[in-house]
């Protein structure tokens, strides 16, 4: 779904954080708005598939609970503030329900890690793509929220607020678990060397 030229492309955390000529023209603020639903969806759609696809390690499933998260943004579009946030943790816990769901534990996407191609040479490329193999079952391995913040923040490049408005977390929390991910991370991969 494409957006009109004619519409001008603005932050949809800001649009719904009260711009109130804006809200005066797409009505109550609490009925759901075509032009804020479009928008969110052509910002946010690529990293709530990202997200989806590397909890789930599969395209379709990925497509359905990006395709299911948008249809809850728009049922409560009106209600919501902070799509960005809003949108990835709805994603996430479907995401995770849906595992629960089929009873087994998925690895990370590989097309997170994949490295660019340049001017190195066949080994240096061996070696990156076994590092990031390694890394990506270690990440695996990784509890909930700890394996979600590395994904969020270290992969996606979320803020810290981001991620703790996504996971329903306090920034402190963020913080703790993120060093305990990445404390715990350097540990296996020494211990791998070994």
């Amino acid at each position: 779904m494409g957006l009109p030229l004619e519409l001008p492309v603005r932050d949809s955390d800001a649009l719904e954080e009260g711009n109130k000529d804006s809200d005066k023209a797409s009505g109550s603020d609490k009925e759901p708005s075509a032009w804020r639903f479009r928008l969110a969806v052509a910002q946010h759609h690529r990293a709530i598939y990202r997200v989806c696809h590397g909890i789930l390690r599969d395209a379709h499933e990925a497509e359905d609970i990006t395709q299911e998260t948008f249809l809850r943004y728009w049922q409560l579009s009106g209600e919501v503030r902070g799509a960005k946030a809003w949108l990835i943790t709805v994603a996430r816990n479907k995401c995770l329900d849906r595992l629960r769901g089929r009873k087994r534990f998925v690895d990370a996407d590989p097309e997170i890690f994949e490295q660019q191609a340049d001017v190195h040479d066949p080994e240096w490329h061996a070696k990156q793509d076994e590092t990031s193999s390694r890394l990506q079952a270690l990440i695996n391995r990784l509890s909930e929220p700890q394996r979600s913040l590395v994904l969020l923040f270290d992969v996606e490049g979320l803020s810290g607020a981001e991620c703790a408005a996504a996971l329903d977390l306090n920034i402190n929390q963020v913080k703790v678990y993120l060093h305990r991910a990445r404390r715990q991370l350097r540990r296996w991969l020494e211990e791998s060397h070994d």
